[in-house]
């Protein structure tokens, strides 16, 4: 039996070979966790640790999965032993200090952190990881510091630490979430975004345009399709159903769907200004969050519909009468989230060439503390008029 066939009986069986050396047995453990057999994962990197305890990226991964696991204690311990076997492992020390965190251990994070600058200066993990632990302390100043420190090293801000600035008050709200951002997000969702069970917004999206839609099956535009949540729900009720993502990976499960006519990867308002009239619905299931200045993604919806076509999505919602900004939750905030007013949209709706039928407040997903999230749910229609707009 080669390393191959053993690997492949590992995975049927779900233990491993005894004949299995521990490089062949971590190697496994990746794959396992990767494909989300996280019990299967646990056991193969135990036992490459059994069979040589000396490699601290076995230690390492171990910690990850039992993260994973919920088993942050024993997460903690593994990690410490990876430092143990490598004084300077810097990621060991970052991911260490986002456990003494999440425990409450305030004091050991910073330590924890302190250690992986001080072994990688300039670890743009660390400095954000530091950045959101003195925000989250009060710590505005220091805060400010560690985020414009984090911006030297990554420009392309894919942890929207641009946000984070505005949201203390400290820089100008970007218009938009940065791509970079959007990417590194959602392509690690993708890997479990078919399972979330406290996020409501494809349902209500479908059922607004359930009670919406005129009669006969339109051509609907999915933006922000994710992995084909809405795609799933709407495909019997469409003639033709095309969805637009920016996440390669959120892409290829949707494919495997097989619920969609086409399917694009790219930016949503450059793609809708591009299809002048091309479809009878736009959906949008929490895709609009990501965007805080609406006016370019109104009109560009208003382009690709024909006539009395209808625009459905939701929103995160706020009581001020701020047009838009920062998520004030702290999850959301940290994965580039905006809220919105019914004022600003109803106003945007109008100059963009759109009727209201429908803008009413709803609860868009549960936090994970099982908290309701207020939204907005919309359904816009186009006006004749809007045809001759830019």
């Amino acid at each position: 039996m080669n390393r191959k066939q053993r690997r492949a009986a590992a995975g049927k069986t779900g233990q491993p070979s005894r004949e299995e050396d521990p490089v062949d047995l971590h190697s496994a453990g990746i794959e396992a966790f990767r494909t989300g057999r996280l019990d299967l994962a646990a056991g193969l990197i135990t036992q490459a640790i059994a069979a040589d305890g000396n490699k601290p990226d076995f230690h390492y991964n171990l910690a990850i999965v039992l993260k994973a696991q919920g088993k942050l204690q024993e997460a903690v311990a593994s990690y410490q032993r990876a430092i143990a076997l490598r004084p300077d492992y810097a990621d060991a020390y970052n991911n260490l200090g986002n456990l003494w965190k999440v425990l409450g251990q305030r004091r050991n994070a910073l330590a924890s952190f302190a250690a992986a600058l001080e072994h990688r200066p300039g670890n743009a993990d660390t400095l954000y990881n530091l950045g959101i632990l003195c925000s989250e302390d009060g710590d505005r100043a220091l805060a400010a510091v560690h985020f414009q420190r984090y911006l030297e090293h990554d420009p392309g801000d894919s942890r929207g630490v641009r946000m984070l600035l505005a949201r203390l008050g400290l820089a100008e709200a970007p218009e938009q979430t940065s791509r970079a951002q959007l990417q590194k997000i959602y392509d690690v969702r993708a890997q479990f975004w078919d399972g979330e069970r406290s996020y409501f917004a494809p349902a209500l999206v479908v059922e607004a345009f359930k009670q919406q839609a005129p009669d006969g099956k339109p051509g609907i535009l999915d933006i922000g399709c994710g992995t084909g949540l809405v795609g799933v729900l709407v495909r019997p009720l469409a003639r033709r159903l095309d969805g637009v993502d920016i996440s390669r990976a959120m892409l290829d499960r949707a494919e495997a769907k097989g619920v969609y006519d086409r399917l694009d990867q790219g930016d949503l308002v450059p793609f809708m200004a591009g299809q002048k009239q091309g479809y009878d619905t736009i959906l949008a299931a929490a895709a609009l969050i990501h965007f805080g200045n609406l006016q370019a993604l109104f009109q560009a919806a208003a382009q690709s519909l024909r006539d009395k076509g209808l625009f459905i999505f939701t929103l995160f919602s706020h009581q001020d009468e701020t047009d838009f900004a920062v998520a004030t939750n702290d999850r959301l905030a940290q994965s580039g989230c905006y809220s919105h007013s019914t004022g600003y949209v109803e106003r945007l709706a109008r100059e963009s060439g759109f009727s209201v039928l429908q803008l009413e407040k709803v609860v868009h997903e549960h936090d994970q503390d099982g908290n309701p999230v207020p939204g907005l749910l919309a359904v816009l229609r186009r006006d004749e008029q809007a045809r001759d707009m830019p």
